[in-house]
C-alpha cells in the first residue's frame, strides 16, 4: 500500500510540473508555428499553410484551456491524477503528429535554405520538448519520436548522399536525445522521490510529537496548543467552551485480568466512539493511561445554554462507553467518571481547567463512578485527595 501511496504520489507531483510548464511551452510553439508558416508561405501553398497553422492553434488553445482548469481545480484522488496525466500525454501526441506532419506539409522539395529552416524549427522543438516533458517518460519521448522520426525519414529517402549522411546523423542524434530523456527523468523522478520521503518523515515526526501512537489522538502537546488557542477564540467572540476529562473505572482490573493487550483494544475502541460523540470542531486527546480529554468549543453564549449542551454530550459520551466492548473473545463492560470544566467559570488558563476538571473527574469517582461531574469551586478541598482504586 505505502509504494500505492508513492507510485500515486509520484504521479501527482510530475502532473503539477507538467502543467506548470505546459502554457509556456505552448505559446512559444504557436509563436515558432506562426514564423514557420511566414517563412514558408512562398514555397509551400497557402491552403496548406493555413490549415497546418489553424490546427496548430486550435490544439494549443483547446490544450492551454485543460491546463488552466487543471491548474485552478487541482486533481485530489488516484483517477483523476492518472486521467488527467492520460489526457496530457495524448495531448502532447496530437502536438507532436502536427510538427511531425511538417516534414511532409511544410518541406519544399527544392528550396534548401526553406528545409533548413523547417529542421531548424524542428530541432528546436525536440530541445523544447525535453525541457518541458522530460519529468514524463512517456510525453518526453512520444513527442521527440513523433516530431523528429518523419523528417529524418524524408531525408533519408530523398537519395542524395548529404540527405542521407543528414539522416544517418540524425538518428544518431535522436538517440543520444532519448538516451539524455532517460537521464534526466530519472534525476527528476529521484528528486520528486527525495521529496515525497523527506515529507512523509516529517509527517512520522509530527504524527510522534502530537498524536497518540496508540489511538492517534492529539497528545498533550496538541491539546494544550488547542486549548490555548480556544481559550483566546473564546474570550475574542464570547462563545463558550469546556473540557470534560474522562477516567476509565477499574482500567487496571482490565490489565491485571486480561493483559496489557486487550486494554489497548478497549483504548482504541472508546477514542473511536468518543469521536463519534463530538463534533468535526472538538478534539478528542488521550493524556496517557486511561485519560482522556475532551474539548468542546464554539458553545452558546449563554451560560445556562453552553452548560445544557455540555450536559448533553456527557450524557452521550456516557451512554456510548456504557455499552458492551467486544475485546476479541471477550464481551467487556466499562463505565467513565467524567468531570467537566467551562471556560473562564473554572479557568482562563489551560492549567487551571485542566486542574479543575480532574477535581470534577475525582468527584465524579467518589459519588460511585459511571458518572459526570461539573466543577464546583468547594471542590478545591479535595484537590490533594488521591486515591488509587480507580
Amino acid at each position: 500500500m505505502n509504494d500505492l501511496v508513492k507510485k500515486i504520489a509520484i504521479q501527482a507531483a510530475q502532473l503539477e510540473q507538467l502543467l506548470a510548464a505546459n502554457c509556456r511551452t505552448l505559446v512559444a510553439s504557436t509563436l515558432l508555428a506562426i514564423i514557420l508558416a511566414y517563412m514558408q508561405r512562398d514555397v509551400i501553398a497557402p491552403p496548406v499553410i493555413i490549415g497546418w497553422l489553424a490546427l496548430v492553434i486550435i490544439v494549443n488553445m483547446i490544450r492551454i484551456i485543460i491546463t488552466l482548469s487543471h491548474q485552478r481545480n487541482p486533481a485530489t484522488d488516484t483517477l483523476a491524477v492518472q486521467k488527467r496525466l492520460t489526457q496530457f500525454r495524448l495531448g502532447v501526441i496530437a502536438s507532436s503528429l502536427l510538427w511531425g506532419a511538417t516534414s511532409i506539409l511544410m518541406f519544399p522539395a527544392d528550396h534548401l535554405q526553406h528545409q533548413m529552416f523547417v529542421i531548424y524549427v524542428l530541432t528546436g522543438m525536440s530541445a523544447g520538448g525535453i525541457v518541458s516533458y522530460s519529468v514524463d517518460l512517456v510525453s518526453a519521448i512520444a513527442y521527440t519520436l513523433i516530431t523528429l522520426t518523419p523528417i529524418l525519414i524524408r531525408l533519408f529517402l530523398a537519395g542524395d548522399s548529404i540527405s542521407i549522411t543528414m539522416s544517418i546523423s540524425g538518428f544518431l542524434y535522436l538517440i543520444f536525445l532519448i538516451v539524455s530523456i532517460r537521464n534526466i527523468n530519472g534525476n527528476l523522478i529521484e528528486n520528486i522521490t527525495l521529496r515525497f520521503d523527506a515529507a512523509e518523515r516529517e509527517k512520522e515526526i509530527n504524527q510522534l510529537a502530537f498524536n497518540d501512537p496508540l489511538t492517534n489522538l492529539p497528545n498533550r502537546r496538541l491539546l494544550l496548543d488547542r486549548l490555548n488557542h480556544a481559550l483566546v477564540m473564546s474570550a475574542r467572540t464570547n462563545k463558550r467552551g469546556a473540557l470534560l476529562f474522562l477516567d476509565l473505572d477499574h482500567f487496571k482490573m482490565l490489565n491485571d485480568t486480561l493483559g496489557h493487550d486487550m486494554g489497548d483494544l478497549l483504548l482504541k475502541q472508546v477514542a473511536e466512539r468518543l469521536l463519534a460523540c463530538v463534533r468535526d470542531s472538538d478534539t478528542v486527546a488521550r493524556l496517557g493511561g486511561d485519560e482522556f480529554v475532551v474539548m468542546l468549543e464554539d458553545l452558546s453564549e449563554d451560560h445556562a445554554e453552553a452548560a445544557a449542551q455540555v450536559e448533553k454530550i456527557g450524557t452521550q459520551i456516557t451512554a456510548s462507553l456504557n455499552r458492551p466492548y467486544q475485546l476479541d473473545a471477550y464481551e467487556y463492560h466499562s463505565t467513565p467518571s467524567i468531570g467537566i470544566a467551562m471556560f473562564g467559570d473554572h479557568g482562563k488558563s489551560h492549567e487551571e481547567l485542566l486542574k479543575h476538571a480532574d477535581i470534577a473527574m475525582y468527584q465524579a469517582k467518589k459519588a460511585g463512578r459511571n458518572a459526570v461531574r461539573l466543577f464546583d469551586f468547594q471542590m478545591q478541598e479535595v484537590l490533594n485527595e488521591r486515591t488509587s482504586n480507580k
